[in-house]
């Protein structure tokens, strides 16, 4: 990636990874993202304050793209037997949008039933992502376009 807090094999050169020069120093570096002017990076592990919940561990399955597992998609906490445990996420900082199979993106969005119009905005579901025991939840307004042009699901 850009900064180098990709795998090497993506990196834009040879010598520019900061996951492989911190490996020997520092073993975890943790990001903080907010909508406000705050958002940060910390190495070397994590700052307890910045937490939303407890840390959710998830062994990376592919060492290029901080590939995961998740066992499944969740509306309200519900899981909607949409992966049968075959389902895999990059977790990626550097990525503005979540992105999908098109086949999974659009049934998603079909049971989502957002109104364009958003007239149904307020009755929407929390959409999450289920490791083990714990769901990882968006609201509405993180998944959702919402302007006055009316609404769009904004999975790609």
């Amino acid at each position: 990636g850009i900064m180098g807090l990709g795998f090497k094999d993506l990196s834009m050169g040879e010598g520019f990874n900061i996951v492989d020069d911190l490996s020997s120093r520092a073993s975890q570096f943790s990001f903080f993202v907010s909508d406000e002017d705050d958002s940060e990076v910390t190495f070397g592990g994590y700052k307890p304050e910045r937490l939303a919940s407890e840390i959710v561990w998830a062994p990376v399955k592919v060492e290029s793209w901080w590939q995961v597992a998740i066992d499944d998609i969740t509306f309200n906490n519900q899981p909607k037997g949409l992966c049968n445990g075959a389902c895999q996420v990059a977790v990626d900082t550097g990525t503005s949008m979540l992105a999908g199979p098109s086949d999974l993106v659009d049934k998603l969005n079909n049971m989502v039933n957002a109104k364009d119009d958003c007239s149904n905005f307020h009755e929407l579901p929390n959409l999450g992502f289920q490791i083990g025991d714990t769901v990882l939840n968006l609201r509405p307004d993180d998944y959702m376009d919402k302007s006055s042009a009316g609404c769009s699901f904004s999975l790609m």
